[in-house]
């Protein structure tokens, strides 16, 4: 038997709904609200029946390859109304945390031109030639089908290069394997990632999202809440390893790129797993 719920309220939420403590919703988005640009049944009806309630819901993702502008953008295209406060990208994480550690850096890129937009946002000096780089900042190469953007095909090569002869820095954006395109899955910023740890022998000196609690972190404080008030609600590993970093709350759907069985072979066990959002909202009982 299933019991839905206009509205997920103190009132009209059941005492056992095992959700019913949570103040605050930080979602991933890719694979769990949307694939590509088409919305994932039911995703802006759950969104929306949150914030009736009275939830605090914020938007988290490892999407390197748009800016935070961009975003507001393709959220409108989905039917769920955010403003940029409401949205926190590892573009931007990345782009803040480079700005922190040197303002006016000279950054080598391997990206798409929304990490390029948030860079310069940021104050960031961006060069082509690899031995002038400080730092070099690593997102995907690789566009919607998977092949590697046509403006990035020398580019493993000269950050390569400015890791290797320049001395330079080196951050990525994220870590994700893989990443769920429209039409199935394509590499991650992370097969960028291993790559060049692989030729260098070296680590990056940072990576900024999830399982890293940096983006996730910037969403509390945007939601003025604690973790152990909030749910994290993703697809991937690196989704519940950065709850369970942080003391939140871990919601699985199997919606995007990760099968249940594949997230507990990574140690990764969620405290709730669903179809998809909308099925946070319902309620089964024995």
């Amino acid at each position: 038997m299933q019991r839905r719920f206009p509205d997920v309220n103190a009132e009209t939420f059941p005492e056992d709904h095992p959700l019913r403590r949570c103040h605050g919703f930080i979602f991933d988005v890719d694979g769990v609200l949307c694939r590509g640009d088409d919305p994932i049944p039911g995703s802006p009806e759950a969104i929306d029946r949150l914030r009736r309630g009275g939830k605090k819901v914020a938007f988290i993702s490892n999407n390197s390859t748009k800016s935070q502008s961009s975003y507001v953008e393709k959220f409108a295209r989905l039917g769920i109304p955010v403003d940029a406060h409401d949205l926190v990208l590892s573009t931007y994480g990345t782009a803040q945390y480079v700005a922190a550690q040197k303002p006016q850096a000279r950054v080598y890129m391997v990206g798409a031109p929304g990490l390029r937009e948030e860079l310069e946002l940021a104050g960031l000096v961006l060069t082509d030639d690899p031995m002038e780089a400080e730092y070099v900042v690593v997102g995907s190469a690789f566009d919607g089908s998977g092949r590697v953007r046509e403006d990035n095909i020398d580019r493993i090569t000269g950050a390569l290069r400015a890791l290797y002869h320049a001395g330079a820095k080196f951050v990525a954006t994220n870590p994700d394997r893989l990443f769920p395109a429209q039409d199935g899955v394509i590499p991650g910023t992370g097969a960028v990632i291993g790559a060049l740890s692989y030729m260098l022998d070296q680590q990056p000196d940072a990576i900024i999202g999830k399982p890293s609690p940096h983006i996730v972190r910037i969403a509390l404080e945007r939601l003025s809440l604690g973790p152990d008030e909030c749910a994290i609600v993703g697809d991937m590993d690196t989704d519940m390893l950065s709850g369970e970093r942080l003391g939140m709350t871990r919601v699985f759907v199997r919606s995007g790129a990760m099968t249940e069985e594949k997230l507990l072979t990574l140690c990764a066990k969620p405290d709730f797993a669903f179809d998809a959002v909308i099925d946070m909202l319902t309620f089964k009982e024995a």
